[in-house]
């Protein structure tokens, strides 16, 4: 039986583009017995959250979704969003649906 401090070995995975870790929760990392259980978990009980696994490298769904939108494009929607700053300036803003960049414009 382990009693008081004990020193363990775990693994935690981290985004190899930006170096955000896994979650699932609260920002709290997941903490695997081993490699080959965090590859099992991100390839087949994490599918759909967006990690990827190729083999070589893990990269997060974020760095996923900004990488497709260098390529191909952001996704914003037709409606903007309208802001007046306290010293009567406006703004218009929307967001891309696929990667969260923001796209800001000034209005006369």
């Amino acid at each position: 039986m382990k009693r008081g401090f004990v020193t363990e070995t775990h693994v935690v995975v981290y985004c190899e583009s930006c170096g955000d870790h896994y979650t699932e929760g609260e920002n709290e990392a997941i903490c695997f017995d081993s490699i080959s259980q965090a590859i099992a978990y991100l390839s087949f009980q994490a599918a759909g959250v967006g990690w990827l696994y190729d083999g070589v490298q893990v990269v997060c769904d974020g760095c996923q979704a900004t990488d497709y939108c260098i390529t191909h494009g952001h996704c914003f929607p037709d409606t903007w969003h309208t802001t007046e700053w306290p010293l009567g300036a406006t703004t218009r803003s929307r967001t891309c649906d696929r990667c969260g960049v923001p796209e800001i414009e000034a209005q006369k």
